[in-house]
């Protein structure tokens, strides 16, 4: 796996199929979306690349807010390595990214520097300033970008969503 510190200058330039999340713990539900991005990406002949953050968005949204992690950050970029994804884009989240409403986030991030074709996100995710936008929303805004956008099915153990606040 190819990690990427985005900056300002880092670009991605060959195709890929992508998936997005602070990914905590790379639990058996985050590998089931992974597995997804993969298996995308292989059908078609392009990379995997899993988008992440240095920290955890809601510090920045939140001065007092101090998550109690699972796993340190080399801990997840190691677990990550494991998925066998092509990619791991590492963004800084900061003011000004979590200013970018989720169609400018799709337009000048996704779209513009890391060259996804196709967005898989999980069944709960939401992005952009406020997390307001749908996930029908961002089909639309993919459409006008040449992105496909696809939601992923929750993963379930006898009945209970797999997600970083259970584990």
């Amino acid at each position: 796996m190819k990690s990427y510190i985005l900056n300002d200058t880092v670009e991605l330039k060959q195709p890929c199929v992508a998936t997005i999340g602070f990914f905590e713990g790379v639990h058996r539900g985050h590998q089931f979306l992974i597995d997804q991005v993969r298996t995308e990406a292989e059908r078609l002949g392009i990379e995997s690349t899993v988008i992440t953050f240095d920290i955890h968005p809601r510090q920045v949204m939140n001065d007092n807010f101090r998550p109690e992690l699972i796993n340190t950050f080399d801990e997840k970029l190691y677990r990550l390595s494991l998925t066998n994804v092509n990619n791991c884009a590492i963004l800084k989240f900061d003011e000004t990214l979590s200013q970018l409403s989720a169609h400018d986030f799709m337009e000048k991030v996704l779209h513009k520097r890391l060259n996804v074709k196709v967005l898989i996100i999980g069944y709960d995710n939401r992005f952009g300033r406020n997390r307001s936008e749908s996930f029908e929303d961002y089909m639309n805004y993919g459409k006008e970008m040449g992105i496909e956008v696809k939601q992923s099915q929750a993963y379930l153990i006898n009945g209970v969503n797999v997600s970083s606040s259970v584990v």
